[in-house]
């Protein structure tokens, strides 16, 4: 892997989106986008990283 697509990779996933953005964004299932809506915070922004990790813990958890 050249040094350039090194860099371009660390800045894709560095970039923030807010949560608006990925309600939008196509690469949810209208579920997983019903789940942002509850989980991610209105006026805060997010890597595409945190949102899939916080997809992930959220249907893991177990329910009491």
């Amino acid at each position: 892997m050249s040094e350039k697509t090194k860099k371009q990779e660390i800045t894709i996933t560095e970039l923030t989106f807010t949560k608006e953005q990925f309600l939008k964004s196509g690469n949810f299932t209208p579920i997983q986008k019903d789940v942002l809506r509850a989980i991610l915070k209105d006026g805060e922004t997010y890597t595409l990283d945190q949102v899939n990790k916080l997809l992930e813990d959220f249907t893991k958890r177990k329910v009491k």
